[in-house]
């Protein structure tokens, strides 16, 4: 018997099947999906393995060798994720390496008896002089010495988990001597076990469901409607009731035995999607997304595998969940942009839950207020079932009444601060009857940056080309710097790094600024604020959202992550501050991704029986963008805007790529960008008109991390065009020393 093989460390040069003898006395234990361990190349190195098939003979020119041994009995993937596996290695161009990593957990491949890096602090002395002193340069390597003064020690890859790094900085304070890197063996029962901070939860059935309008029956019935596949669109606006329809059709398809998989897109809504679904089903569920552990991922994806859990919530990563007997994909807030992946694997969950409905054979139910301009542009054409909900769910929820201000009004009056006087006054009208209220400036930090009076120069990161974020309260410390790229840390300077002048100051308001002004102006109420900088911790989002919920705050700003999905009824005055930011961002989305986070904020207000005013504050009050968010106008929106996308030739009418090549030395970067771009349209003249490429050029960040950018812009008659040609291009330039990224949806 041989196997076909796929490494899971596979790089562009050993990315293809290889073939593997299967020795008689692993014959009868051998199944397609399993992992094994196999020797690999001149040294024989041992290396895991995907069994992609089995089959009689080989036709391969070169000796076989023998497969070593069985990691799990278990496969880890069943025929259908083998088949996702494939798409989604050929649409993103990528390794099957990289993709196994997305669908099966690390600790798969972790046997009894191996060994696993813990993280400990040396001297907890040492470590809190360090904080004090600002001596170290960098805010991941912060929050880990934070982290490790709470726990001691930790395993190296949950610390990363917890924090969202990598493990550079945790090497670094290793190198410096603050902590210590070692290793430990792992026990059977250390492996297995259950955690602490379980990752499903079971759930008591309760009869009390809202009853559904006649527009949320109509939706549901056409979902449920017929067997088979289908995709729906439930375009319902802000507060619409989109939840209760995702409820009544899941629990519909829980009856007939099949299984649900639920994405959301943001972490913070996971709690509260998770449980809205606790309050209503006997079942059990499990919940994926990116700060679990990796014992508590692992944990959560045997549950799944084994079939003992059937409704599955999560973010990006959990389309993957290998599910039994799926039949739903529900994904809300299908606009959003979190749905892309922005690492190694630059996947759309959009998409790839879209190939896994279609290649099973099942419902997948797209939800929005503000749906993407590809997804409402096919459910014009018809490939996609329309869903409309235009009422809120409430009766007595009406949309709210929203006002555009010109600041520049505000100026020439003499205002200088960051409260117009319209929504000083309604934020004061409502706190003062006991309302909330929520304000959303989209920019981290106290100031965007510090800008010198004398030359006019900002302060720059010195390992990327992109001006310092100022932060004024950072890990209990005042006045850092922060590259918001890179994550390093510089106190701030007292005169321009770049001419010695003392006149330097402030510009570009940021969130920390905003709470200073809110604190100042409303002393009396009780301030939280949501962004990266308060959430770097899990279950910080959780906690925010329900200290708000429960009314132990009354004002909640934060950045774009308060936007989103989140129903809190007392809220009934919302603050839009620095809205033309989004706007002016240089992106052919940037209307777009515009117009959704001023409706979706917008549509936070009014959401109980209190009615809602909304204020939307600029210095350019004649923009359309802002005229559709007022009125709440999706559809005048869309029309308006898939003109200009026709007319620019911008998705959906072409498919839109980008390939970025980076590397330490500007004129070395500047050269290979040129070939690789030379040998595109050497590529492109076997296509016609169906490929144009344009660039290179400096990125919009030239520089990151001290290395060089260099951006080719690739427009396409489809994906697939643009994935055979990223494919070709990885295969051919593999072995070259510097770093080529490919993107098929580029949102750089």
């Amino acid at each position: 018997m041989v196997a076909e093989v796929v490494l899971r460390e596979s790089v562009w040069q050993t990315n293809k099947v290889y073939d593997y003898i299967v020795p008689e006395g692993l014959e009868s234990r051998i199944r397609t999906g399993q992992y094994v361990r196999v020797p690999f190349g001149k040294g024989n190195r041992e290396q895991v393995a995907l069994v992609m098939k089995l089959k009689d003979s080989s036709d391969s020119s070169y000796a076989l060798k023998n497969i070593g041994s069985i990691v799990e009995e278990e496969p880890v993937l069943n025929s259908e994720q083998i088949e996702l596996m494939k798409f989604v290695a050929k649409r993103y161009s990528s390794t099957f390496g990289s993709v196994m990593h997305q669908m099966v957990p690390a600790l798969v491949t972790k046997r009894v008896g191996r060994s696993q890096l813990m993280v400990s602090l040396l001297s907890e002395e040492k470590a809190l002089e360090a904080l004090q002193s600002e001596s170290i340069g960098s805010i991941q390597q912060i929050r880990a010495l934070e982290w490790l003064l709470e726990v001691k020690e930790i395993a190296l890859a949950d610390l990363m988990q917890e924090l969202s790094i990598s493990r550079s900085p945790i090497d670094t304070l290793a190198k410096n001597g603050y902590v210590r890197i070692h290793s430990v063996r792992i026990s059977a029962e250390e492996l297995h076990e259950k955690q602490k901070t379980d990752t499903t939860t079971d759930m008591d059935v309760t009869d009390e469901k809202p009853e559904l309008n006649p527009e949320q029956k109509d939706a549901v019935e056409s979902i449920l409607k017929g067997e088979g596949p289908g995709e729906f669109l439930l375009f319902g606006v802000t507060g619409s009731g989109k939840t209760e329809v995702y409820l009544h059709v899941a629990e519909e398809i829980l009856r007939s035995g099949g299984s649900v998989l639920y994405l959301v897109p943001e972490i913070s809504l996971t709690p509260q999607t998770v449980s809205r679904i606790r309050s209503r089903f006997p079942d059990s569920i499990a919940v994926l997304h990116s700060r679990l552990t990796a014992k508590e991922r692992y944990d959560s994806w045997k549950k799944i595998q084994k079939g003992e859990v059937r409704i599955v919530v999560g973010a990006r990563s959990a389309v993957f969940a290998p599910l039994q007997d799926l039949r739903l994909i529900i994904m809300d807030e299908e606009h959003d942009a979190s749905y892309k992946a922005d690492t190694m694997l630059r996947y759309s969950a959009r998409d790839v839950a879209r190939f896994r409905a279609r290649k099973a054979g099942i419902k997948l139910l797209l939800g929005s207020a503000t749906p993407s301009i590809e997804t409402f542009y096919a459910a014009k054409l018809g490939y996609i079932k329309l869903l409309p909900l235009r009422h809120r769910a409430s009766e007595n929820a009406v949309l709210p009444k929203v006002e555009i201000v010109d600041m520049q009004k505000e100026l020439e009056a003499d205002n200088r601060s960051m409260f117009s006087r319209k929504l000083y006054t309604a934020m004061k009208e409502s706190l003062g009857k006991g309302e909330q209220v929520m304000l959303l400036l989209n920019r981290r930090g106290y100031s965007k940056n510090i800008y010198c009076h004398n030359c006019r120069s900002m302060v720059n990161c010195p390992d990327c080309d992109v001006p310092m974020t100022l932060h004024t309260k950072t890990m209990g410390k005042h006045k850092l710097m922060i590259c918001h790229y890179c994550g390093k840390v510089i106190p701030m300077p007292d005169r321009c790094p770049s001419c010695g002048s003392e006149f330097i100051g402030m510009r570009g308001d940021g969130i920390q600024k905003l709470e200073d002004w809110v604190q100042e102006d409303f002393p009396q109420a009780r301030v939280l604020r949501m962004d990266q900088d308060t959430t770097s911790t899990r279950g910080a989002h959780e906690e925010i959202l329900e200290k708000f919920r429960n009314k132990e705050a009354d004002i909640l700003i934060g950045t774009q992550m308060i936007a989103k999905g989140h129903d809190f009824p007392n809220v009934s005055c919302v603050g839009i501050l620095g809205a033309d930011g989004v706007l002016w961002q240089s992106d052919y989305r940037a209307r777009e991704r515009a117009f959704q986070l001023l409706a979706q904020i917008s549509g936070r207000a009014g959401r109980g029986d209190i009615p809602g005013k909304v204020f939307i504050q600029t210095f350019c009050p004649d923009s359309e963008i802002y005229f559709f968010a007022a009125k709440q106008d999706y559809e005048a929106f869309y029309e308006n805007e898939i003109k200009y996308r026709e007319d620019f030739s911008y998705p959906p009418f072409r498919a839109l790529g980008g390939i970025m090549i980076s590397h330490e030395n500007e004129q070395i970067c500047s050269n290979e960008a040129t070939m690789v771009a030379t040998t595109l349209r050497e590529m492109a003249k076997n296509l016609g008109d169906d490929m144009m490429i344009l660039g290179p050029s400096p990125a919009n960040m030239p520089r990151i991390l001290n290395k060089y950018r260099y951006q080719i812009v690739i427009r396409a008659k489809n994906k697939a065009l643009l994935s055979d040609g990223f494919t070709k291009l990885q295969q051919a330039y593999a072995t070259y020393g510097y770093s080529i990224a490919v993107d098929i949806d580029a949102m750089w």
